[in-house]
């Protein structure tokens, strides 16, 4: 418990115990005027916050800019004079992104470099008459994972007999983290090489002989088809908003009091992987005199990527946006004396 006269807020102010008792909370320019409840010493990360704040006067009339309580709970880094780091603005911060799920699994960022096998080596895998073997399907990229759960605001009391100007109560719920991107699709693998033309000797009526084709070149083999890009990952569900309860002595304005209380926002679906390309076709075997090349084999075609409506490609299926975190409370009960604790200050 903090038992003190006077409780100054200036520029951030951080709280990591339960109680502030005190005859006067005074907001305080210059700049900002924000107190922030952080996580206690030795409890576990996301395990709910309680702060009682008992003054007998709270005074934001010195405060040139917004007077605001609120709370960072997760770690996230501050700076004086910006809101970021503060968990109902979820910003863009090193911390926050880790908040993002996982990128899917597998993936095969590298492309080129780990085709789908087989994957033949041109003009050095030579294939079987009529056609050489296709190269190898890519596979699909995994779905992105989910991203983590906002966290819950706090819960604040506030015991007091009057408010001087006004304070904001910011205990939106944090909003959830969005899904992980889908992996990449592997690459085709190449088709084999056709086989050689063969020739053959055979005589004419009065029997000259003569060079025939007895076998054709062989068709080169098909590109193997590129792997599906996988769908992003599930967004988390935003965080409850806080629970506000105000005890009061008859003549206090709560109107002073601003609270923003509602859910967070539910984080966004990831981002689909990238496709596959699909593999390069063979080609033909080596023509000779007298044979007549067949037709050639096809390129793979590339993966398709992850299709948000049906979920039918790609791998892990639809991709879902986070739910809202529910709204906070607020409650307000009219007393007629502050506790007091003797013998801490008059």
């Amino acid at each position: 418990m903090i038992t003190t006269p006077l409780f100054t807020v200036q520029s951030k102010t951080y709280v990591d115990d339960d109680v502030i008792f005190t005859h006067r909370l005074q907001f305080l320019t210059p700049g900002e005027c924000t107190l922030v409840i952080v996580p206690k010493k030795g409890d576990p990360p996301g395990a709910q916050r309680i702060l009682k704040i008992v003054a007998d006067t709270i005074d934001a009339s010195l405060a040139l800019g917004v007077a605001e309580i609120t709370y960072n709970l997760d770690g996230d880094v501050t700076v004086p004079g910006l809101d970021n780091g503060l968990d109902p603005e979820t910003p863009p911060l090193i911390s926050t992104l880790q908040k993002n799920g996982a990128k899917g699994n597998p993936d095969f960022p590298l492309g080129p470099l780990t085709p789908a096998s087989p994957n033949f080596i041109p003009l050095l895998d030579i294939g079987a008459f009529p056609k050489a073997t296709a190269g190898g399907d890519g596979a699909d990229g995994g779905k992105g994972g989910k991203g983590v759960k906002g966290g819950n605001a706090p819960i604040l009391e506030i015991w007091t007999k009057q408010i001087i100007g006004d304070v904001e109560i910011d205990f939106k719920g944090q909003q959830g983290g969005d899904g992980g991107q889908g992996g990449a699709g592997q690459f085709g693998g190449a088709g084999q090489t056709g086989s050689i033309g063969v020739t053959g000797l055979d005589s004419n009526w009065i029997g000259v002989p003569s060079v025939v084709c007895t076998q054709a070149p062989g068709m080169g083999g098909d590109g193997g088809r590129g792997g599906n890009g996988g769908c992003g990952g599930d967004g988390a569900d935003g965080g409850d908003g806080g629970v506000l309860k105000v005890f009061f002595v008859a003549g206090a304005d709560l109107t002073k009091l601003h609270r923003k209380i509602q859910g967070g926002n539910g984080g966004n679906p990831g981002t689909a992987g990238p496709v596959g390309k699909g593999g390069k076709a063979g080609p033909n075997g080596v023509n000779i005199a007298q044979c007549t090349s067949p037709l050639g084999a096809v390129d793979g075609p590339d993966g398709s990527s992850c299709n948000q409506d049906t979920g039918k490609e790609g791998g892990g299926g639809i991709s879902q946006p986070g739910q809202p975190g529910k709204d906070g409370q607020y409650y307000q009960y009219q007393i007629n004396t502050l506790p007091h604790v003797p013998g801490l200050f008059p």
